[in-house]
């Protein structure tokens, strides 16, 4: 201990111009903070304290501030806790001793865990698939909730690069609002609106402009956000040329995913005596297990098929 002291003093010496100063300590000194607002599941933690056994120490120095004999952890309070629990008894901090205020304290506990980066899905995958060694995979530390988010990373995502942003900003009447929102619900209902950030190419900006540059003509309007709407109207009563995009003109799919119906009916509601003949009809059909009561859609291909087969057959 004497010489890594002396260590310790040289390399503090050097450092006399910072803030700060190295310390070896005894995890016994340590004291946590009342709140903590960064959390750790207790997976994460797991991994945390079988890999500081793994390293025999603390492969990262927590931030601390001295006051008397004792050090309060204001960064890296789950690395020292699983270090505890890992049975290390000391541990090397970054401290300061400058009086703070319980209000500075908090100032930079937040601000360490603000200072977060974000992991490119892509990248971290690359990286990741690099690793053979199982042993390794765990002490990397990812839970099941970034494996899962992991593999659906798209083969062909972005990375993030500096790009030149261009915002395109409307302003919309109460009435135009309603319409807009409207819009999205009914995006919303089909799948077409997830929490993801799509970007286009500029060209593709640029047919948005000339749709709404033709629209404006053809209505004599001149408010980008009207046009916007009428162009929203075109589409909810064309819906019924969505049917290209998932079987050609033979009938051939080309895919097997779920569709809106309205795709097919053009509307996406049907008049209530419809709805009512339509169950009794659903609920017959469940009961008498010509369907399965969880996949009551069948019931259109079901009664599809038998009306094309009657159809052929001179019925």
């Amino acid at each position: 201990m004497v010489e890594e002291k002396s260590q310790l003093e040289v390399v503090n010496d050097k450092l006399k111009d910072f803030p700060y100063k190295l310390d070896v300590i005894d995890t016994k000194d340590l004291e946590f903070l009342d709140k903590n607002a960064r959390y750790m599941t207790n997976e994460m933690f797991r991994n945390l304290v079988d890999n500081i056994k793994k390293d025999g120490q603390l492969s990262s120095v927590p931030l601390c501030w001295k006051h008397g004999d004792k050090y309060r952890v204001l960064s890296g309070n789950h690395r020292c806790q699983a270090a505890i629990e890992a049975g290390i008894t000391e541990v090397l901090v970054l401290y300061t001793d400058k009086e703070l205020s319980k209000q500075e304290q908090i100032a930079i506990e937040i601000s360490h865990n603000a200072i977060d980066g974000k992991d490119d899905m892509t990248i971290l995958k690359e990286l990741w698939d690099e690793i053979d060694d199982v042993g390794l995979k765990y002490y990397a530390g990812l839970d099941d909730k970034t494996l899962e988010e992991m593999e659906k990373a798209a083969i062909s995502a972005l990375a993030e690069v500096k790009l030149d942003y261009r915002t395109l900003t409307f302003m919309f009447l109460p009435n135009e609002l309603d319409k807009l929102d409207k819009a999205f619900e009914h995006a919303i209902e089909h799948g077409g609106i997830q929490d993801t950030v799509y970007i286009n190419r500029l060209e593709d900006f640029k047919r948005l402009l000339d749709a709404q540059s033709k629209t404006q003509a053809a209505y004599d309007i001149k408010n980008s956000a009207t046009s916007l709407m009428m162009i929203l109207d075109i589409f909810r009563s064309h819906e019924e040329d969505l049917y290209n995009g998932y079987a050609d003109e033979e009938g051939e799919l080309k895919h097997k995913g779920s569709v809106p119906v309205s795709s097919v009916l053009g509307k996406d509601y049907i008049p209530a005596e419809t709805a009512v003949l339509l169950k009794k009809a659903v609920d017959r059909m469940c009961d008498k297990g010509e369907i399965d009561g969880k996949q009551k859609t069948d019931f259109l291909k079901v009664m599809a098929e038998r009306y094309l087969s009657g159809e052929s057959n001179g019925s």
